[in-house]
C-alpha cells in the first residue's frame, strides 16, 4: 500500500506456497495495470529452509512447469540468500551459510527467543531460519538483496505444534536446560 515497495517473505520447504503467491500477486499486478491503476511493487521472496537456493529454484521451477509456466528464474519468487560477509561457524559453512532442516542450532534458538521477546511466536523449523536469514540482512541497501529497501510482510505459514518436540531435540543436543521446556 500507498506506493511503499512490499516484500512478501514467505519459508520454504518445497518453496510450493511462495511459487504459488507468486503467480497469483503476478496475476493481479498484472490485471490491475490492465485496468489502468496505478503500479504496485510487489515482490514474493522465499527464504530456503530445506535444502539452498539451488534447491529451491529447482522445486519451483518444476512446480511452474507442471503449472504450465515456463520455469524460467525470472517466472520465480526471488530467494533470499545468506550472507557471503556472515560469520555461520564450521557446520553452516558446508551447506554455504544454510541451516540443516530439522538439525538444531544455536543462532536458530537465538532468534527464536528473540522474536518471541517481541511477541512473534515462531517454529522452530522454518519460521526461526527463515527469520534468521531475514535478520541477516534487515537493514540491507546491497542491490543483489531482495529485500533492500521494501517494507516486509512476513507470511507464517506452517504450525506451532511441533515446538515442544523440537526443545526436546535441543536439550538433547545441549542447548537447552531441561528447566527451560515447558511440557504442555
Amino acid at each position: 500500500g500507498r506506493g511503499a515497495r512490499l516484500a512478501v517473505c514467505v519459508p520454504g520447504g518445497t518453496c510450493t506456497t511462495a511459487l504459488l503467491l507468486h503467480r497469483s500477486i503476478v496475476g493481479l499486478l498484472e490485471r490491475r495495470r490492465e485496468e489502468g491503476k496505478g503500479p504496485m511493487d510487489v515482490r514474493v521472496i522465499v527464504i530456503p529452509c530445506v535444502g539452498d537456493d539451488e534447491y529451491a529454484t529447482r522445486q519451483m521451477a518444476s512446480l511452474d512447469r507442471s503449472l504450465g509456466g515456463r520455469g524460467r528464474p525470472e517466472d520465480l519468487p526471488s530467494i533470499l540468500k545468506p550472507r557471503p560477509d556472515a560469520a555461520y561457524g564450521t557446520a553452516r559453512r558446508r551447506t554455504r551459510g544454510y541451516f540443516t532442516f530439522g538439525e538444531p542450532a544455536d543462532a536458530i534458538l537465538r532468534t527464536y527467543d528473540e522474536m518471541n521477546g517481541y511477541g512473534l511466536f515462531l517454529d522452530l523449523l522454518y519460521g526461526a531460519p527463515a527469520w534468521s536469514l531475514m535478520l541477516q540482512h534487515w537493514k540491507s541497501r546491497e542491490d543483489d538483496c531482495p529485500i533492500a529497501g521494501r517494507r516486509m510482510m512476513y507470511i507464517h505459514s506452517g504450525g506451532l505444534e511441533g515446538i515442544a518436540s523440537q526443545m526436546t531435540r535441543y536439550k538433547h543436543k545441549g542447548l537447552l536446560d531441561a528447566r527451560t521446556i515447558q511440557v504442555s
